[in-house]
């Protein structure tokens, strides 16, 4: 009888342990980004396209430019949730962002103010997927639903200033 109690006690541990493992191991792909890593100047380094069939045509990102022209910009992103895009051909775009950690995958999301404009008036928006964050690294991604149901992403990958 203490043999079949102690097996039923171990089993019952290692199910305990294993369950414990594998919790921890899903949570660490869960993180949060805070403020203060995003508050910052980034430089684009480079943009590249995943998961989009050969030929597909881009227009354009943000209803700003072609993805292409976002290598080298330059990206200021103050503590207080303000900011500026400058593509390198000198195009500037001011910007209210934010972060949402909704306890899955960070996004980070910006909405376009104009001159004379403030951020609560504007309705409209973007949304990055953060896809790695650090006080000198950044990458973001953009998705994008495709007509045959696929999902491709433009990335941008940032290094600080």
């Amino acid at each position: 009888m203490k043999k079949v109690i102690l097996t039923t006690l171990s089993f019952c541990l290692m199910a305990i342990i294993i369950s414990s493992c594998a919790s921890k191991n899903a949570a660490s792909t869960n993180y949060k980004v805070s403020k203060g890593t995003i508050s910052n100047t980034w430089t684009v380094n480079n943009v590249s396209l995943e998961g989009f069939p050969a030929g597909y045509q881009i227009k354009n990102a943000f209803d700003m430019a072609p993805y292409q022209n976002f290598t080298g910009s330059i990206w200021k992103l103050y503590g207080g949730n303000s900011g500026i895009i400058t593509l390198s051909n000198g195009t500037t775009q001011n910007i209210y962002w934010s972060l949402i950690n909704n306890g899955t995958n960070p996004i980070f999301q910006f909405k376009k103010v104009d001159d004379g404009e403030k951020a609560r008036e504007v309705t409209d928006g973007y949304q990055l997927n953060i896809d790695a964050a650090s006080k000198d690294a950044l990458t973001v991604s953009s998705p994008f639903t495709l007509p045959n149901g696929n999902t491709a992403r433009i990335v941008y990958n940032l290094s600080a200033q």
